[in-house]
């Protein structure tokens, strides 16, 4: 014999509760009054819980507009068999994920033989859910209530009695401060899938209509969208998922990416005794194309007598278990999917730690809403290991300006890239972050050390995003007569000329090429030129690195001047980091070295003596003679050669541990041969052709069989574009008018 069983159903017993909810027996009190909280939160601008006077239930009162429609329509809300109805599916910063928190609500007074009251828009209206799903209206009598809506609550004895009832209802109430999304549901926060299930659940919602409530696609650009993608006056359940996937690309080229810093933020205000930091990133989910969720992750923390751990998402507290514990000096965090060392702390240290992740979607594990954490880890570990060293600050000596300039970091990015996300560069963030630095340590910040700094953080860390550096030399190609600045954003774009170059001679001084170009140098070797301002600049060592991954060989050499930073120059060029791991690729030290220039008869220039000793590459060390101290006080530059003399030297260096001109394997011959053998046969044949069938002439016949709007005409359209899109250049529509050609009648 078989049994059926409608998912509601599992709302009618406690046990059942459990599954749905997430949550056991002795805490589905404190879950349901939550759930009440947040929909408080979503109504209205406050809410307020408590007992009731007479000690029987639990009251939740919000001021909001209040419930709309009859008694019979607010009894539907609170009936566990109604479809799961939410406005999550249009995704937004906001409290809850799945819909169920009304049928937890009524299943919890079905399953425990409990009491429920709603008052509101001056109705008392008494609720019975019932066992069939449904729930009836007991009673409906005329009150004074005209602003939002109170909800009365009691449990029966199945349902356990919690003397923290109200503990998670409290901490949502005290989570609603700060700056909150005031923003609509953005295209670039659904992948293909869900777009699809959210025009689906939109049923005979005109597609235009639902696509108007997504941000950047107001107003006329809705219609726009729709035309564009093909869909007419399409309802949204009318769409296919291929209809869907073409709607939601068109539809993301009228819009922007969301920045975490407009989600907003709690921000450090709501616990001022307490240390605060932030992080903030970007996270994708799904494919075709898939979901960019924006996130912010808040922490704020204190020193206790015991590690304590309270994590909310969207300001409401997880109702997952999670905690936070010690093993020596880590910290680690534990549950909802995490299990993972976030900071490292003295051993004596513990916490009182509260959590905070805003994000517009917010992946789950249960019906009960366990959150899964685990894509938002590293914020949340950059924001803990922050927190905890702020708040060891009071006990501790002193304050560095790392440690202020670390702490801060994620403000400075997110105060000078914008809420758009644009590029900036390192002295930015030094002129933000100056007065925070003198303010807490009482020394003013020096551009070096911050240089210092932020260089120790990304050779840990990984570069970072969107700061780039300003051009501070150049490369060189040969046969190509090219000369690119370099610099960060040069890097990123940068594309190796095919089979052009096998070697790549790194010069310290700027300036050299113009001598080898005249002399032909780099072609008479095939080796590109790459200078720099006097030092190894990071774009230098990411240029390098990128050769060294393309699929062609090539050989890198190092030319400096003979002092003790021109060592280091070689030296930097060559050591691995953290960050980017060991080279795979040698660099060949071609020098100048002091003890080749002593011998080559070189002018030596003599250095004032200085307290600090030069750093000397590891190499200098090794060789005979006392060039370390040689080069604390004496330099001899590559300038000390003529420009014939330098060029010989360098041709002597080549012949020595240069690879020899480049010819390329025998099938990039083959290949190179057959591809120009069929550009200069297809140039021929089509030339014969476009002459033996009159192509001008044809041309001409059809250009003047087009029918085309006058200039008057053009103008007054090119101003309603731009009203429409005012990023537009003009000849947007002079190409929209052409390939809408139509012949003259």
């Amino acid at each position: 014999m078989k049994f059926e069983q409608a998912d509601w159903t599992r709302f009618r017993t406690v046990e059942g509760l459990q599954q749905k909810a997430g949550v056991a027996a002795a805490k589905l009190r404190r879950l349901v009054l939550k759930e009440l909280t947040d929909n408080g939160f979503d109504a209205g601008g406050s809410v307020n819980v408590g007992r009731l006077a007479d000690g029987s239930g639990y009251f939740v009162e919000d001021d909001g507009d209040g419930i709309d429609g009859t008694p019979e329509d607010v009894a539907r809300l609170f009936s566990i068999a109604r479809p799961m109805v939410s406005t999550k599916l249009l995704r937004l910063p906001t409290r809850g994920a799945l819909g169920n928190g009304l049928r937890v609500v009524a299943g919890a007074v079905l399953a425990s033989d409990g009491f429920l009251v709603v008052i509101t828009r001056n109705r008392r209206i008494e609720l019975r859910p019932e066992r069939d799903g449904t729930t009836t209206v007991v009673s409906a009598e005329p009150v004074d209530f005209p602003v939002g809506t109170r909800v009365e609550i009691g449990f029966g004895a199945a349902i356990p009695e919690d003397a923290n009832a109200l503990h998670w209802a409290a901490i949502a109430i005290v989570m609603a401060r700060g700056q909150s999304y005031i923003g609509k549901s953005s295209l670039y926060w659904y992948d293909a899938p869900q777009f699809h299930e959210l025009l689906s659940a939109s049923g005979t919602t005109p597609v235009r209509e639902l696509v108007a409530r997504l941000d950047g696609c107001t107003g006329a650009r809705a219609g726009e969208i729709v035309a564009d993608a093909g869909l007419g006056r399409m309802t949204c359940r009318e769409v296919s998922r291929a209809q869907s996937d073409t709607l939601l690309k068109v539809a993301r080229t009228y819009a922007r990416e969301v920045t975490p810093k407009r989600l907003g933020a709690v921000g450090a205000d709501l616990f001022p005794d307490r240390a605060y930091a932030a992080s903030s990133g970007e996270v994708s989910f799904g494919f075709g194309p898939p979901a960019a969720i924006p996130f912010v992750v808040e922490v704020w923390a204190a020193e206790s007598a015991s590690m304590q751990l309270i994590a909310c998402v969207n300001r409401t507290p997880v109702t997952g278990d999670i905690l936070a514990w010690r093993r020596k000096r880590e910290i680690n965090l534990s549950g909802c999917n995490l299990r993972h060392t976030v900071a490292e702390a003295p051993k004596e240290a513990n916490f009182d730690i509260r959590l905070n992740v805003i994000t517009p979607y917010m992946p789950i594990t249960s019906d009960g809403k366990e959150p899964d954490l685990r894509p938002f880890l590293d914020q949340i570990g950059d924001a803990v290991a922050k927190v905890v060293r702020k708040a060891r600050r009071p006990n501790a000596k002193g304050v560095t300006q790392k440690d202020v300039v670390l702490d801060n970091l994620d403000d400075a990015i997110a105060a000078v890239s914008g809420e758009e996300g644009y590029r900036f560069n390192a002295r930015q963030l030094f002129y933000f972050l100056r007065p925070i630095v003198m303010e807490e340590t009482g020394k003013e910040l020096q551009i070096k050390n911050f240089t210092g700094i932020i260089d120790d953080y990304e050779n840990e860390n990984g570069e970072i995003p969107l700061m780039y550096r300003e051009p501070r030399g150049s490369i060189t190609h040969p046969h190509h007569a090219e000369t690119i600045t370099l610099g960060t954003m040069m890097v990123e774009e940068y594309e190796r000329p095919e089979w052009t170059f096998n070697k790549l001679v790194y010069i310290e001084k700027e300036g050299a090429q113009e001598a080898l170009k005249q002399n032909r140098w780099l072609e008479r070797h095939d080796c590109a030129v790459m200078s720099s301002k006097g030092f190894s600049t990071r774009a230098a060592r990411d240029l390098i690195d990128k050769l060294a991954e393309h699929d062609e060989p090539v050989d890198v050499f190092c030319v400096h001047d003979a002092d003790a930073s021109g060592t280091m120059i070689y030296q930097t060029l060559q050591e691995a980091t953290t960050a980017r791991g060991a080279r795979k690729i040698e660099i060949i030290n071609l020098g100048l070295e002091p003890w080749e220039a002593i011998e080559m008869g070189l002018e030596v220039e003599t250095l004032e003596e200085k307290d600090r000793v030069k750093p000397v590459a590891d190499y200098v060390h090794d060789h005979d003679g006392d060039w370390v101290n040689w080069l604390q006080t004496s330099r001899v530059e590559l300038n000390a050669m003529t420009t014939p003399q330098f060029i010989d030297w360098l041709d002597e260096k080549m012949a020595e541990f240069g690879s020899g001109k480049l010819i390329p394997p025998p099938e990039v011959l083959e290949q190179e041969l057959a591809d120009k053998i069929a550009s200069e046969v297809r140039d021929e044949v089509q030339e014969r052709i476009l002459r033996e069938a009159n192509f001008e002439d044809q041309v001409a016949d059809a250009i003047a069989a087009i029918k085309t709007p006058d200039g008057a005409k053009l103008k007054r359209d090119i101003a309603r574009l731009f009203k429409r899109q005012p990023d537009a250049e003009w000849r947007k529509h002079i190409e929209t008018v052409a390939s809408r050609r139509s012949p003259r009648s």
